[in-house]
């Protein structure tokens, strides 16, 4: 029981303080994290509601229902809610002992797409994912957590409003937490960019060994978006064209002054044929423009005239790219 006392002993504390009529946003946005840092902490909470309902079903106890003894000194010192709290600690450390060797895990449900493939999907509790070319997102729903991981590629989440089970989405080395938002993530080589179009969402991006400029969460209002990459680095929160952001779903990809090698890497989810960078110089070429996601060899035709780069198409499955000779 050492190493879980701990995950069992805040699990009970968070679930009476999430009954409390008077809980600050605050407050439950402390609680969003502490569920995201571990899949201990989430485990021990969702036994702890487990038991909790449990408990409301038990009629039929083992000794006399006798006149109340008095209350005894942790009660009348805290009051009811102490009381509660001890019996739901109680209850949910035996539970947590009688099932530590018998742990059932989550179902897990896959959705994918191919190139140039866009896909809406309903989740069982009303939220709707759009999801993007060349994406693949994994879904794992608990009765106190809805939990998603995009595995890669892109995707915009409509998220049904549900204060008791967060809406978790890992992307890259972090997560996305949501009550009742939508939002756009786009997950690359690069790192993850999230844009919120309505509500408010809470990036974590993964705490790294050493510390790093920019490393804590944020919390990011519609209209805004923010970046994180696998060192643990966090942009600052900009305004942003949400519409921009999510016009991939109309078949227009929008890039500012970005690198060529993530846009390359966006174009390919809708190319029929692989486009390769084969020369790295290429590769930070800034890029300002818009793509047709049906309209590629065009724009690869254009971008032959407006930077120094040559365009090799073998006729196959794959078209390089290479700097042009001075």
């Amino acid at each position: 029981m050492t190493k879980s006392e701990g995950p069992v002993k805040e699990a009970a504390k968070w679930f009476i303080r999430l009954h409390d009529d008077n809980l600050s946003e605050t407050a439950y946005l402390e609680w969003q994290e502490w569920l995201a840092k571990s899949p201990a902490n989430s485990k021990a909470f969702a036994r702890a509601e487990d038991c909790w309902k449990k408990m409301d079903d038990i009629t039929d106890l083992p000794w006399p229902r006798k006149k109340p003894r008095p209350a005894s000194g942790m009660i009348r010192r805290f009051g009811p809610l102490a009381a509660l709290a001890a019996t739901l600690l109680l209850t949910l450390s035996v539970n947590l002992f009688l099932q530590s060797n018998n742990t059932i895990p989550l179902a897990t449900t896959t959705y994918q797409t191919a190139r140039s493939e866009h896909k809406n999907i309903t989740l069982e509790d009303g939220s709707i994912i759009t999801l993007g070319a060349r994406s693949i997102i994994n879904v794992k729903y608990s009765k106190t957590r809805r939990q998603i991981t995009l595995v890669r590629g892109e995707a915009v989440f409509d998220v049904a409003k549900n204060k008791q089970r967060p809406f978790v989405v890992k992307a890259g080395k972090g997560t996305v937490t949501a009550i009742g938002t939508i939002f756009n993530i786009h997950s690359g080589n690069q790192g993850v960019t999230v844009t919120v179009l309505e509500g408010i969402v809470e990036v974590n991006p993964a705490r790294s060994s050493k510390p790093t400029k920019g490393s804590f969460h944020s919390r990011v209002v519609a209209g805004k978006a923010v970046s994180y990459h696998d060192d643990g680095n966090i942009s600052d929160i900009v305004a942003t064209n949400v519409e921009a952001a999510t016009s991939w779903k109309q078949g227009l990809l929008v890039h500012v002054a970005t690198p060529l090698a993530d846009v390359i890497e966006d174009v390919n989810r809708y190319s029929a044929r692989e486009i390769i960078i084969g020369d790295a110089a290429l590769s930070n070429i800034s890029y300002t423009g818009t793509v047709l996601s049906d309209g590629i060899d065009n724009w690869l035709r254009g971008l032959s005239v407006a930077c120094p780069i040559k365009v090799l198409d073998s006729g196959h499955n794959a078209i390089l790219l290479l700097q042009k000779e001075k």
